[in-house]
């Protein structure tokens, strides 16, 4: 079994298993929430700090019927889950605020290296080597 697709509303899901089914894709549904319970809350897609583990998610059961899945989502406009999707769109264009500290970082092992030679120049003239 392969996730295809999470959301945290659960008519998405429904339609999204519902064209699956249409179309002979086997497929289950993990993580379904109850819409009737009393600790129902209301989400929102600007929060990306949320945990998308707890959202509900469509799952294909067969992995030969994966890729004809994704193929159907991509014509609909809806953009298959990919693992770890956020953090590799970061990684590509990587924000101000990251470029800053990653400069940071390579100005730090620049001064540690320099040190750590430093260091070494000053050991080997003790040991009467240099």
């Amino acid at each position: 079994m392969r996730q295809l697709y999470t959301s945290p509303r659960q008519e998405n899901i429904d339609r999204v298993f519902a064209l699956l089914n249409e179309q002979g894709i086997e497929c289950t549904i993990e993580n379904r929430s109850n819409y009737k319970r009393q600790t129902y809350q209301r989400f929102s897609y600007s929060q990306r700090q949320e945990n998308r583990d707890n959202w509900a998610q469509v799952w294909v059961t067969r992995a030969d019927d994966y890729t004809r899945a994704r193929a159907l989502l991509k014509e609909l406009g809806i953009e298959p889950v990919v693992r770890h999707g956020e953090e590799l769109a970061l990684a590509r264009n990587p924000t101000p605020d990251m470029k800053r500290q990653s400069v940071a970082t390579r100005v730090r092992r620049i001064v540690i290296l320099a040190v750590a030679g430093a260091f070494v120049v000053l050991m080997l003239r003790y040991m009467g080597v240099i």
